[in-house]
């Protein structure tokens, strides 16, 4: 108990850990502020919160009637239409929770007897039998209360807790293996009087209890968010009065659910800890643990975003972290996963699999915690990189902090399994059309793609009189032609008209072009690749990934020396450390470059290839979202900006490098220098990439 109390103070008062706790929570509540406004369109929070403060004490149906009189034009898209429409359909949710139980029923018998689902040795009949059964048992039951949903909603259904939680919990880890690791406290263990084993027990003890530590800590955050923005309301009402809510099936409060949700979300993240705690003890290199966690958490989403619910492959679906972490899921609604074929409730099976996975991993975790050795740091002859001599006396520094990174440090394994994985994960960009008339406005631009002259505008122009002419000649036939003819007539016409609006949407563009000066250019290409809107979720991609890499790659360059305080001993060489530091970020900047050309030339290859290339030396105001910016104002072309944007990505990649320096010389510590990193410069786009 002793050394358990020891370890917890140890942690709890470092004050890195303190720092991450505290960014965690400001993290989680601007992530709920970002999503609230997604929630309730161009409804303000406060207004929501204000009416259903009101309505409290009245019930479903007596709040429901207050609203059911009071109607809106379609188009009336005044502040009171729409909070009040937003209220009045949450309340007619909330009334009618008898009618949902009775959906869900009548569903399931209409599944049941069609004949590709009447089987009754399937899954599927088997499935839907038991759900029925499941919510039948729940009518006459329940009694709804007034009260607001958001906030429940918001605090149960946010994916990105899950996020923060094990990314804190990858901290603590960190601060308790691989830093005792780097510094060489595993030989202390020998010892102890019940060794490296009993020691690994009280850690991985601490680890658990941290997990409900920290998932207490986020959710409590998540709390007071939520009822800051929308309110919770009484929390001894049914749970089933939360309109998200109406689908879990168990007869509890509002508060017992939270406490539910909090108790299953605190097991996962304990087991979750127990596997980055066993990967971190099986190996010995802190580049390689963040790795393997990733290729873990990597194989674990793909498994559960590509796999279908219905697939005979679903049991990796269900049996994953990712589905996990997932607890609303599972909570909010009823559903079963099949095992040979017969319905197993979700949530019994979610249970079983983190106290299978628990049992097996603690003790194989404690054993991999004893076992492990220090990093020993090998004392060979240094080799040349450019020839096989060996090198006796001295080497250039270049040489020397090229083999000390790329092979000592592991960045060579670590660039050659990024370019392996880029190459098996690259898929070609496809040309895409929101709908038909963008297809026939494409056709138009790459028709009278150019300057904008006379002789286009004329031909635009009796372009659009021939369409008209065919919509009059249209008319003429259809008032002249039997009745039962006008539809395939009017048929035929349509579809020589169709391409019509694509003109118009060409006419339109070139009204903006006389006046800026640009070209018509078929764009879409271009604006993918110089920031416009549509290419916000491939951009974070794409940033997510180099700033992994730069943090895997280049920790080693800085920290390796900062630990050892190698750059104290520099500092008084013939040369100094600036010499030193200059030559580190040239490195620097040269694995970079290898990054950056897997990471982000294919892509502008690839659209280039798709969308055409031919409109780069076109002036910048040609494309839509470069009108009216700098770019249009300094004279530049299409292809310089395309170029600007390309360096602007690299030059980011240098700057987390100088970031990441720094950090370095200020931790001095190789695991939270990497952890640190990926706090800086990851967790923000993950969190942007998920609310997005």
């Amino acid at each position: 108990m002793r050394i358990y109390i020891d370890e917890m103070h140890r942690l709890w008062r470092t004050p890195g850990i303190i720092f991450a706790v505290i960014i965690a929570c400001f993290a989680t509540f601007g992530v709920l502020n970002i999503q609230s406004k997604k929630i309730l369109n161009y409804v303000q929070a406060s207004d929501y919160k204000e009416a259903f403060s009101q309505l409290e004490n009245l019930s479903p149906e007596e709040a429901y009637a207050g609203y059911a009189d009071k109607q809106y034009g379609v188009m009336d898209f005044s502040r009171e239409a729409l909070l009040n429409n937003a209220i009045k359909s949450e309340l007619s949710e909330t009334v009618s929770y008898e009618a949902y139980l009775d959906g869900i029923t009548d569903t399931s018998d209409r599944i049941t007897s069609v004949s590709i689902f009447a089987d009754k040795d399937s899954f599927s009949y088997r499935n839907a039998k038991k759900i029925s059964e499941k919510y039948e048992k729940l009518k006459g039951r329940i009694e709804t209360e007034t009260g607001p949903s958001k906030g429940v909603e918001l605090w149960s259904g946010n994916g990105i807790v899950g996020i923060i939680i094990i990314l804190v919990l990858m901290l603590m880890i960190n601060e308790m293996i691989l830093k005792d690791r780097e510094n060489g406290q595993l030989n202390l263990l020998f010892t102890m009087d019940k060794g490296r084993e009993a020691h690994g027990a009280v850690k991985l003890l601490v680890c658990a209890t941290s997990a409900f530590a920290v998932t207490f800590i986020i959710l409590l955050t998540d709390f007071f968010t939520c009822a800051y923005l929308f309110g919770i309301g009484d929390i001894t009402r049914p749970v089933q009065s939360v309109v998200g809510l109406k689908g879990c099936i168990y007869e509890i409060s509002v508060l017992e659910y939270m406490l539910i949700y909090f108790l299953l979300l605190s097991i996962t993240a304990a087991v979750v800890s127990t596997v980055v705690f066993f990967t971190a003890s099986l190996i010995n290199s802190s580049v390689m643990v963040y790795l393997a966690v990733a290729g873990i958490f990597g194989v674990e989403a793909v498994l559960y975003y590509l796999i279908n619910e219905n697939s005979y492959l679903a049991f990796f679906r269900e049996f994953n972290l990712i589905s996990f972490l997932n607890t609303g899921r599972y909570m909010s609604v009823y559903g079963n996963v099949s095992l040979a074929g017969y319905p197993v409730d979700r949530l019994l099976f979610v249970i079983i699999s983190l106290a299978v996975i628990a049992a097996v991993l603690v003790p194989l975790s404690v054993r991999a915690y004893g076992a492990q050795n220090t990093i020993v740091v090998k004392r060979n002859r240094i080799r040349s990189l450019f020839g096989k001599r060996a090198v006796q006396g001295s080497v250039s520094v270049m040489r020397h902090e090229a083999y000390r990174l790329l092979i000592c440090g592991g960045t060579l394994w670590v660039l050659i399994f990024f370019a392996v994985f880029s190459i098996m994960d690259y898929t070609p960009a496809r040309e895409y059309f929101e709908n038909e008339d963008d297809f026939y406005y494409k056709r138009y631009l790459r028709k009278y793609e150019g300057p904008v002259t006379d002789d286009k505008l004329k031909a635009v122009g009796a372009e659009q009189v021939g369409f008209r002419e065919k919509g009059e000649e249209l008319s003429l036939v259809l008032a002249e032609c039997p009745p039962e003819l006008a539809a395939d007539i009017a048929a035929q016409y349509q579809e020589e008209l169709k391409p019509e609006a694509g003109l118009a949407m060409l006419v339109q563009r070139i009204d903006a072009l006389k006046e800026n000066g640009g070209y018509i250019v078929y764009d879409t290409g271009y604006r993918l690749l110089t920031f416009d809107s549509m290419a916000a979720r491939k951009e974070l991609t794409l940033a997510i990934t180099a700033g992994i890499m730069v943090v895997l790659s280049l920790t080693f360059l800085f920290a390796g020396d900062d630990r050892l305080y190698m750059d104290r001993v520099t500092s008084v060489t013939f040369r100094g450390r600036k010499k030193l530091l200059a030559k580190k970020i040239l490195l620097g900047c040269g694995i970079l470059l290898v990054i950056y050309a897997v990471n982000y030339v294919p892509d502008v290859l690839s659209t280039l290839k798709v969308y055409g290339s031919s409109g780069l030396s076109f002036p910048a105001q040609s494309v839509v979202n470069l009108e009216g910016t700098v770019f249009e104002k300094l004279g530049f072309n299409i292809g310089g900006c395309v170029l600007f944007f390309q360096m602007l990505k690299y030059l980011v990649m240098v700057f987390e490098m100088l970031v990441l320096s720094i950090i370095s010389k200020k931790l001095r510590s190789l695991s939270r220098t990497m952890v640190t990193g990926m706090v800086v410069f990851v967790g923000p786009l993950l969190i942007l990439y998920v609310i997005k």
